[in-house]
């Protein structure tokens, strides 16, 4: 904790420089202002260098041209394009507006004349500049622009003008600036948070032994220092948590064994008397009393059950013959319905597989558990359904009674620990526990128990389904 404090009100932990979240946005600000400015002051200086190597023409360079030739221009008997400077379009016309020659077409030099009309000299736009020469009866329009351009003609043509050039490449540098500015700043972001997420997984899957690291950021900081103080206070409520789950496990699994001395001790003493009594009405008595101890003694071999799976099964796996542990299962299962006098209906769908890799003893304890639930359920002289069969590598037995079946209530919670089912499917010789303890010891095989009511009987069926390996 002192380690954390020590991330939050230092400059430096770890080596590592402690900033603030509007430092590192000021930083990148001033950054891209910084390349900004440059590219500008590149951009400027870019255009007197390049004049001076004589790859572009300055703005007026055409301007000038034009009053160098003017006085050519007037006093020459006829104007022709030699005369006019490069870059230029021009007119001649009578005094009267007619078109005498030019490269101004049909429509453009009546526009021309009506628009120079009155006026020596005029822009319109910095592409679109007019100058009006007065010859001897006659009329010189020339049109030009006052802007840079290349100086060869190659260029001139399949380039834009060097000013729109010139902002195309800056605004394409400046997207690009934008790109890799808001890239690395987001990894350096996304570097930061990541600390938080990580702490975040940990705490989730209640990994708790582990030292939170600290950020260059002191925001992220002072959450991963409220995460620090979380994960401290839920490891300390877990462990205590954990203490008194293994104490109450301990006091349950030590009392069913210490109740279980006594409890011997009456049923081998009751049996006793029943052998050497003689008088008929103290046998019933004593009948009841010996019944009543095995009941009890079935409900601590449960609760004892119970104790071994919370504390945890230890799976001791091993390759078995599918067909002789479905035949063992058989055995079973007829011997126990001869004391309903229950017909067992056996089928076996699909290639079953030769073997499979599994706590025999755990896995026939689950499956037996279930038909024993379903035997005490079932009506006498009606039919206990067992089927087994593949189904997506899973092999799966299918136990399904003619009983009164799951109520609502026991579908949602019959797996549940201690639940003992309601009235309709009471039973003076079952407490309730077996699908808890069945379903643990099908979730370590990594398998599947699935609790649902017989469309076919109306009675309950409760599938396993155990991965084949």
């Amino acid at each position: 904790m002192e380690d954390v404090v020590r991330i939050l009100v230092g400059k430096k932990f770890n080596n590592k420089k402690i900033v603030t979240l509007r430092t590192v946005f000021v930083r990148y600000s001033s950054l891209f202002f910084a390349i900004t400015v440059v590219l500008v002051s590149i951009l400027i200086l870019s255009f007197p260098i390049l004049l001076s190597l004589n790859i572009i023409l300055p703005a007026n360079y055409v301007e000038k041209q034009i009053y160098e030739n003017k006085d050519k221009i007037i006093s020459s008997k006829q104007v022709t394009k030699d005369l006019i400077p490069d870059l230029c379009e021009y007119g001649v016309y009578t005094l009267n507006g007619k078109v005498i020659s030019g490269t101004f077409n049909k429509n453009e030099s009546k526009e021309v004349w009506d628009l120079m009309r009155g006026f020596e000299r005029r822009t319109i736009t910095s592409s679109k500049n007019y100058i009006k020469l007065s010859r001897k009866n006659e009329v010189c329009i020339i049109r030009y622009s006052i802007v840079a351009e290349f100086v060869s003609p190659t260029l001139r043509t399949y380039l834009p003008k060097p000013e729109l050039l010139g902002m195309i490449i800056f605004s394409i540098i400046f997207l690009i600036e934008i790109i890799i500015l808001s890239k690395l700043f987001g990894k350096k972001l996304n570097a930061e948070m990541e600390l938080l997420k990580n702490t975040t997984e940990k705490i989730e899957q209640q990994d708790l032994d582990f030292v939170i690291e600290s950020s260059k950021i002191r925001e992220i900081n002072n959450v991963l220092f409220s995460m620090d103080k979380m994960k401290l206070a839920l490891k300390d409520s877990l462990e205590k948590q954990w203490m008194l789950e293994e104490n109450r496990k301990e006091q349950i699994s030590a009392l069913a064994h210490d109740i279980k001395t006594p409890l011997t001790i009456i049923h081998g003493n009751t049996d006793l008397l029943i052998e050497i009594n003689e008088n008929p009405e103290l046998s019933e008595y004593m009948e009841y009393i010996a019944k009543g101890a095995t009941q009890i003694e079935k409900y601590i071999n449960t609760l004892i059950e119970i104790s071994k799976t919370e504390t945890g099964y230890i799976l001791n796996k091993e390759v078995i013959n599918v067909s002789e542990f479905i035949e063992d299962i058989l055995i079973q299962i007829e011997a126990l319905a001869r004391t309903q006098n229950l017909n067992v209906e056996f089928s076996k769908q699909g290639n079953l597989p030769e073997s499979i890799t599994i706590d025999k003893e755990l896995l026939f304890r689950a499956i037996m558990n279930v038909i024993s639930n379903a035997i005490d359920y079932s009506p006498s002289q009606s039919k206990l359904y067992i089927s087994v069969s593949v189904s997506n590598k899973y092999l799966k037995f299918v136990i399904t009674d003619c009983g009164s079946g799951f109520s609502k209530a026991d579908l949602s919670k019959a797996t549940g620990q201690f639940y003992t089912g309601d009235l309709s499917r009471n039973s003076k010789s079952h407490y309730g526990m077996g699908l808890y303890i069945v379903n643990n010891i099908v979730q370590k095989h990594n398998g599947i128990l699935h609790i649902e009511n017989s469309i076919k009987t109306g009675g309950a069926m409760v599938t396993i389904e155990i991965p084949i390996v």
